[in-house]
């Protein structure tokens, strides 16, 4: 297998001329967010740059990539919007228990290679969200069109700069998933090739 971080960085400038465009989803959950708000794998900020200026926010983009997250403060510099940018793998992180209001994760859980980082990650995405916050996650659905013939891991090759890695969930599956971590499934929005969940951290732990 490649090291997934030097993939990502590898193709952090095609991908960022690429991939401009947010998910509808994603930007219809943070429009409605305050206060302290994370991007849980970032890359290169389309989804948290895409947003309009607000006091009322302050924006957080974590990804273990420097290069993507370095082409995501250059754009935020020449729009004009402050973003804080952590170089951290989402297994762990350094922010305090219980910090943000509200988190988006697209598209980057089912980019980390074992199942046991996986189950990490989104420990990790629960212990930094406040109680009652909520989040919206997205990953690939082995059930789609596009994936379903395919096997449940997989490579995904970009140009010549390396092999992403890709483990697909069925949505019963990554229900399952994030119910076993703690979060609250607060609502399914229908997509035809992703898996997209508002979640919510309780109020109480057991």
């Amino acid at each position: 297998m490649d090291n997934q971080q030097q993939v990502w960085n590898n193709i952090a400038p095609e991908w960022h001329k690429f991939k401009t465009s947010p998910s509808v989803a994603a930007t219809e959950f943070l429009n409605k967010s305050k206060g302290k708000i994370l991007d849980f794998g970032s890359g290169s900020g389309r989804h948290l740059l895409k947003l309009k200026k607000s006091r009322k926010r302050e924006l957080y983009l974590v990804d273990f990539s420097e290069e993507m997250l370095s082409l995501a403060k250059k754009r935020a510099e020449k729009l004009g919007i402050k973003i804080n940018t952590i170089i951290s793998k989402l297994e762990k992180t350094d922010f305090p228990d219980n910090y943000f209001y509200a988190a988006i994760c697209t598209a980057a859980i089912h980019c980390i290679e074992t199942a046991r980082k996986r189950e990490q990650a989104i420990k990790e995405l629960f212990r930094i969200l406040k109680p009652k916050a909520k989040a919206e996650i997205e990953v690939w659905n082995k059930n789609s069109e596009r994936f379903k013939k395919k096997p449940k891991e997989k490579f995904v090759a970009w140009r010549d700069k390396g092999l992403r890695y890709y483990y697909l969930y069925d949505e019963k599956e990554f229900q399952e998933f994030l119910k076993k971590t703690g979060f609250k499934i607060i609502k399914r929005i229908p997509h035809s090739a992703n898996i997209i969940f508002i979640i919510e951290k309780p109020s109480y732990q057991v």
